[in-house]
């Protein structure tokens, strides 16, 4: 057993979702508290601020086993970040071998040899982007601070341009040099190219996999899941759903790109091949034979499924967000920057660029098609309204903030983080339930078959005792005048957390 040191500078329990601020204990008595809600047998003498200390460290930090992370789900931890790890190397669409790089998120502090492990892949339309992109290294962020070491990878880019639309690309890049975009040109695919640069980024995700499950520290090969944004969420779910039968025609030997157009000189390295070899299994070459690629759960956002029936039952949870009116990636299906086009750039310009690309299936789409799948894989949608833009469209719906990316993490931790201890299980066999939680109007104290009759004790933030009651069988706590935050439980001795939300 070992206790889970607090550090002296105290990090109070926010409302899930909500950003933790950090607050520094001033040296003077607990401030009385007149008012006492009621039925509360709590005292309103002031405490000295040791004890007051005390307490709160006994309820925020009581006796757990090593390695003891409960649910993963609360941002607790410092994070440590280790830059440009090497996972492999590999070969482009250019035929040239690149080295490829991921960013290493830890929890400091948490004293455990056995994490949960999460690999996220960016987002640039195959084209762009880096390990380092804000969202992602958010969300890195976000999940290394509940307890999960997370990667955050890059993979091999770029794909051959069409041949067949070089007036329109013409036409395209001084658009969008006009609107900002630059190199707008090089979003126009060669047939099959965008099915063979996903291809390559699931080798390489699926290589990313392996390595982290065997080559780095503190990993619970068990307890691996994958995730990206964009692109990288059509990378994410194609590593964890498709199957190697299931692999697309174009990864097979393609005929070679009949030229390299002038208009798409700013797209590709000097030198690259036009050559379009077979670019091998699905599973790739890196690490093969230390472990498999096989995940617990994906999370996707804003990204999509080539094809739907690539999920079957019982395969890895899926959590997923989209905004409604995504322009970019649809939520619905369609095909990628149809409706972006169509709506912002109505002068004709790029209006070949969607007809090069495959058709995609996004969340409201994949939400719909689980709903209905027998056996489907666990799964939970969070959808959001975007209003359309108005042209000339200063956004696109296919945007997410920090603040959002947290608040995404936040959501996945709930929905797939008891899984990884197996805490619904011992919850359902337990003396003590607590549900729902978290919870709005009021909450159920379910209580098993104790010796004696439990005392449950309800402690503020702060570490208030507000409440002292006896439970049989089960109670109704009515939660009305508590306000919004995260309430701990004391259940004869064992403690819980219990977040309110309005």
């Amino acid at each position: 057993m070992k206790f889970f040191r607090c550090a002296v500078t105290l990090l109070p329990l926010a409302s899930r979702g909500r950003p933790v601020h950090r607050t520094r204990l001033q040296a003077s008595p607990v401030p009385v508290h007149r008012t006492r809600p009621r039925n509360s047998l709590s005292s309103s003498r002031q405490v000295p601020l040791c004890a007051a200390v005390a307490l709160v460290l006994q309820l925020l930090c009581p006796i757990l086993p090593a390695g003891a992370q409960g649910c993963y789900a609360d941002p607790i931890y410092g994070v440590a970040l280790e830059r440009d790890v090497v996972y492999g190397t590999a070969v482009n669409y250019c035929g040239s071998e690149v080295q490829l790089l991921m960013d290493v998120y830890r929890p400091v502090g948490d004293g455990n040899a056995r994490r949960p492990a999460i690999v996220l892949a960016h987002g640039g339309a195959f084209l762009s982007g880096d390990k380092g992109s804000y969202d992602m290294a958010e969300a890195a962020a976000a999940f290394a601070a509940r307890g999960y070491l997370a990667a955050s990878i890059n993979y091999r880019l770029g794909f051959h341009k069409s041949v067949f639309h070089t007036p329109d690309a013409q036409g395209c890049a001084f658009v969008g040099a006009l609107a900002g975009a630059q190199e707008a040109q090089c979003l126009y695919a060669y047939p099959a190219e965008v099915e063979r640069a996903l291809y390559r980024a699931v080798q390489d995700a699926r290589g990313a996999i392996r390595f982290v499950k065997t080559q780095v520290d503190s990993v619970d090969a068990g307890n691996v899941f994958i995730g990206g944004g964009s692109a990288g969420g059509f990378v994410a779910m194609a590593a964890a759903y498709m199957e190697d039968a299931e692999a697309p025609a174009a990864a097979l030997a393609q005929g070679a790109v009949s030229a390299i157009p002038f208009i798409y000189g700013a797209c590709h390295p000097p030198g690259c091949s036009t050559a379009r070899p077979a670019l091998g299994l699905p599973q790739g070459d890196l690490h093969l034979g230390q472990a498999d690629a096989s995940v617990k759960g994906v999370l996707n956002i804003y990204g999509a499924l080539l094809d739907p029936s690539w999920i079957d039952a019982g395969e890895p949870m899926l959590y997923a967000y989209h905004k409604d009116n995504d322009l970019v990636v649809p939520c619905g299906n369609g095909r990628p920057f149809r409706d972006l086009i169509g709506r912002c750039l109505n002068n004709g310009a790029c209006t070949a660029v969607p007809n090069t690309w495959p058709e995609a299936f996004g969340s409201c789409h994949l939400q719909d098609y689980l709903d209905t799948l027998s056996g489907a894989p666990a799964h939970a949608f969070q959808i959001e309204s975007c209003p359309p833009p108005a042209f000339p469209c200063s956004y696109s719906c296919h945007e997410v903030t920090a603040e959002e990316v947290r608040r995404i993490v936040q959501g996945a931790a709930e929905f797939w983080g008891c899984t990884i201890t197996n805490q619904r299980e011992r919850e359902s066999n337990s003396s003590a339930v607590v549900f729902p939680n978290p919870a709005t109007g009021e909450v159920t104290l379910r209580a098993g078959a104790f010796a004696e009759l439990p005392v449950v004790e309800l402690y503020s933030p702060d570490g208030r005792l507000l409440r002292r009651f006896a439970v049989r069988g089960e109670l109704r706590l009515n939660l009305e005048g508590f306000p919004p935050g995260v309430y701990l439980l004391r259940w004869n001795g064992t403690v819980q957390r219990i977040v309110i939300r309005r």
